[in-house]
């Protein structure tokens, strides 16, 4: 093969131009952060009586997406996760985007991958057991699986340059009321230092509206930690090689706070105070635990046309 061209392909030059500062950019005023921080904790302040340091309410993205999308589906899938090739190829290919950012020299996918899968079995976290006990045939389609997704990566995006400050995995969070409710995210990559922020999330499959709910949540997550808000949000979908893009603003980080305070409240309602959960069919009955009894998701699967790349 020939050694690789310098220029950027036209997804890689797209990227490049979505997630660039335009010349009439400002930061938002560090006041709207902190009229934002001021909000979210009298909104919330009641509720954390519910919750100690010692026994914290800990809000992520997961935890928001299920609560808002299904009550029911939120009650009846905790404490049911289970690894799989298909589950796993997520946390994979992520871990194979921080080493490819960071990696000297070419990358071959396959390579990158097997390291990945290496270093995460090793690393003794929740897919580690699964990694090391996975039968051959498992292995080969979680490789099979990942090596897709990577390469996919590789022709999207420019190699990043160490001066645009990239961050893979990066973890954030923010306690509040002595650590009674912890916020927490980890994003797939930033780019940029902590007044111009941008935060990415990779998507195997296609874009959907709450994509863009749960990167005003990390908005807001990083605006709470660092007292200043990240410049611009962009989910990418490796399927479409497209990234939809919004800038953060009052609006933007206000939006996501009225979602923590509705999910907060929600969850106490129904976990803590027995109240019904409610049903809302939609993509989550594919893995629902209730799938099989549940009248109202068994009639949205009938005519829902399955993909399996739908997330990551």
């Amino acid at each position: 093969m020939t050694a690789a061209p310098t220029e950027m392909n036209p997804m890689q030059q797209a990227v490049v131009d979505a997630l660039g500062k335009s010349p009439d950019w400002s930061p938002l005023p560090r006041n709207v952060v902190e009229d934002v921080r001021t909000h979210l904790n009298e909104q919330l302040a009641d509720i954390a009586a519910r919750f100690s340091k010692e026994d914290p309410l800990w809000v992520s993205k997961r935890l928001l997406t299920t609560i808002h999308g299904c009550e029911a589906h939120h009650v009846a899938s905790k404490n049911t996760f289970e690894w799989t090739p298909a589950t796993a190829r997520g946390t994979v290919l992520h871990k194979a985007v921080e080493l490819g950012v960071h990696w000297k020299g070419d990358t071959v996918p396959a390579d990158i991958v097997d390291e990945a899968i290496a270093r995460l079995a090793d690393s003794g976290n929740n897919v580690a057991d699964f990694l090391v006990t996975m039968s051959p045939g498992e292995q080969a389609q979680l490789r099979s699986y990942v090596v897709d997704l990577y390469t996919r990566f590789e022709e999207c995006f420019p190699k990043l340059k160490p001066s645009w400050r990239p961050v893979s995995e990066s973890s954030a969070r923010y306690e509040m009321f002595g650590g009674a409710i912890v916020l927490g995210t980890k994003a797939d990559l930033t780019l940029g230092t902590a007044d111009q922020k941008v935060i990415i999330d990779v998507k195997s499959g296609g874009l959907h509206a709450s994509h863009r709910e749960d990167l005003r949540f990390y908005a807001l997550v990083e605006a709470l930690r660092s007292g200043m808000a990240p410049r611009r949000l962009a989910t990418y979908s490796l399927a479409a090689a497209r990234a939809d893009v919004e800038d953060v603003s009052e609006g933007v980080l206000q939006a996501a706070v009225r979602r923590v305070v509705h999910g907060v409240r929600t969850i106490v309602a129904v976990e803590l105070d027995g109240r019904e959960p409610t049903k809302r069919p939609a993509v989550h009955c594919r893995w629902c635990p209730l799938r099989e009894s549940c009248v109202e998701g068994a009639a949205f699967l009938s005519r829902e046309p399955l993909d399996e790349d739908d997330e990551i």
